[in-house]
């Protein structure tokens, strides 16, 4: 990562970021509706099995994402020539993830297929960082600051690519659902690229957000285009580059909780990574009522997703209910800024007040959310134990592990310090109690639904 404050940026740069954003954004808008054409002339058409009329709309709008963001990428090389090779392998990534979705969207891959390609995907930056082409940091952590994982970090990054493509593209279905919490998590990354100084964190973000709000137009309510795997693909691989080029692994991760935690009740029921159509052709999570209202599935075997879960305290229309997953991403999107501000205050670089004023501030604003959306209050309060009990952790094994001096472990000539390694051990334990509450409450939720 390139310090934002290192490069004596000024107006002229203010400028070139807006004229990004504003040549990504018209493309991208532009293009949108010769893909819808395109895609209803080859017959690429899904049905919208939440409204009972059950409209055919068009599939793999991601291209146009793809498409924008591609030219795009070219105009910010141009503006931005001294950071080519991140932007060539950042793009080179996101444009691979979304072939592989395309690829998914016309012959349906099997997931662990699915899973193995994004990881291939990845390898891209693992072995640009190998041959010096970039240079992928370890990451700064609240409390414990920055890891001493120069040498094995960089072999976690196909995983990690993985993972957050296959969570976003976890959490798909409903009009606008997908790319509006995607476009709200990227609005908090940027402020969390700028309050981080980081350089990559800012031209990802604006690039990101310059495709992502256009499609969002076409996507939301009712929906002209879905994105297709083409779209969710590329979407997590564009959260994963902020996250590894932007060295904003932490803020990301807060900043998807909510895919994060609909794919963490998903494979917990159905055992595997699995898309919102397969759920509803195999393990039907939602009925949808003549009335166009949704309601929750009481079945036992049902997949557990969120929808499921803010709908088990009555039906809603399909705009009410992405409107919910809209405040738990403007949630999660504050948690991502208050870790931002850790992580700086961690290093030294941020003023105790500040932090405290602003987790007094958010502290408010969470309470407040929670006492207008009563429906995902339960769903706010899991977030924010999983944060606090995530803190409270970091502050253990800043207090008790890090100062030992423990031999690192040497395994080929690669260094694992064993702080980490037994921080990670004990770090498992408490993520599998919190997924137990988790559990425990969705299916304390389906005990008390109403009878419609």
């Amino acid at each position: 990562m390139i310090k934002l404050s290192e490069l004596n940026w000024g107006f002229l740069e203010i400028i070139y970021l807006i004229l990004v954003f504003i040549i990504g954004f018209v493309i991208t808008y532009a293009i949108m509706p010769y893909i819808i054409k395109i895609m209803k002339r080859k017959g690429y058409v899904g049905i919208d099995i939440h409204k009972n009329s059950k409209p055919e709309i068009p599939e793999s709008g991601g291209l146009g994402i793809l498409i924008g963001f591609s030219l795009t990428a070219i105009i910010l090389t141009l503006l931005f020539p001294s950071f080519i090779n991140e932007i060539l392998i950042f793009t080179l990534t996101v444009i691979l993830s979304g072939i592989i979705g395309f690829l998914d969207d016309r012959i349906r891959l099997r997931s662990r297929y699915k899973v193995m390609l994004t990881i291939f995907t990845g390898s891209i930056i693992f072995l640009s960082n190998i041959y010096g082409l970039i240079s992928i940091d370890s990451p700064t952590i609240p409390y414990l600051g920055k890891l001493r994982l120069t040498v094995i970090y960089p072999f976690l990054a196909p995983i990690i690519v993985a993972v957050f493509a296959n969570t976003v593209n976890m959490l798909e279905g409903y009009n606008g659902e997908g790319s509006g919490t995607s476009l709200i998590a990227l609005i908090f990354l940027l402020i969390c690229s700028i309050i981080w100084d980081s350089t990559e964190g800012l031209l990802f973000t604006v690039i990101s957000l310059a495709v992502i709000i256009p499609f969002f137009i076409f996507n939301k309510f009712p929906s002209k285009i879905f994105p297709g795997d083409v779209g969710t693909l590329s979407l997590g691989a564009m959260f994963a580059g902020i996250a590894l080029f932007g060295a904003l692994e932490a803020a990301v991760f807060c900043a998807l909780l909510v895919q994060v935690f609909n794919s963490f009740y998903i494979l917990y029921s159905v055992k595997g990574f699995i898309e919102s159509k397969d759920i509803q052709e195999k393990k039907a999570d939602i009925i949808l009522l003549e009335n166009n209202y949704i309601k929750a599935s009481d079945q036992k075997d049902a997949a557990l997703t969120l929808p499921r879960l803010i709908l088990v305290k009555g039906t809603l229309k399909e705009p009410n209910l992405v409107n919910n997953f809209f405040i738990l991403a403007i949630i999660a999107g504050i948690f991502s800024i208050l870790t931002t501000l850790f992580m700086k205050w961690t290093i030294g670089r941020l003023d105790m007040m500040i932090l405290l004023t602003f987790l007094l501030v958010s502290g408010v604003l969470v309470i407040l959310m929670m006492y207008i959306f009563k429906r995902i209050r339960g769903i706010i309060i899991l977030m924010t134990i999983l944060i606090i009990a995530g803190y409270l952790l970091l502050i253990a094994i800043k207090t008790f592990i890090m100062p030992i001096s423990f031999v690192d472990i040497n395994i080929f000539g690669i260094i694992i310090p064993t702080n980490i390694l037994i921080s990670l051990i004990i770090v498992f334990p408490c993520l599998i109690l919190w997924y137990y509450i988790s559990i425990k409450y969705f299916w304390t939720q389906i005990g008390k639904m109403p009878i419609d």
